[in-house]
């Protein structure tokens, strides 16, 4: 059964919404660390969820998620990012 694209997406944009009220400080000391969490979606089933963030160059911070349900889609697991710039703002 292939990645079930609409339950890993509301997980990991679940994800960036709690990143997204955090402040440039704080999103400069995750700078490096990766976290892994376990969680279940609304289908019920079990996700692996990775977060981490990654210098994006001229200041700008890339938070990344990826969420799989292991099988298959850990080699192609649904990955959504936002980047935020040295003054607080979004890239768009």
């Amino acid at each position: 059964m292939g990645l079930k694209n609409e339950f890993a997406a509301e997980l990991a944009e679940a994800r960036l919404a709690e990143w997204q009220r955090a402040n440039y400080g704080d999103w400069r000391a995750m700078l490096d660390d990766k976290e892994v969490r376990t969680v279940v979606g609304a289908d019920g089933t079990r996700y692996c969820m990775v977060s981490y963030a990654l210098d994006d160059g001229d200041g700008r911070i890339r938070m990344s998620v990826a969420v799989d349900h292991g099988t298959w889609s850990a080699f192609v697991p649904l990955v959504r990012d936002e980047i935020m710039n040295p003054d607080g703002t979004f890239v768009e």
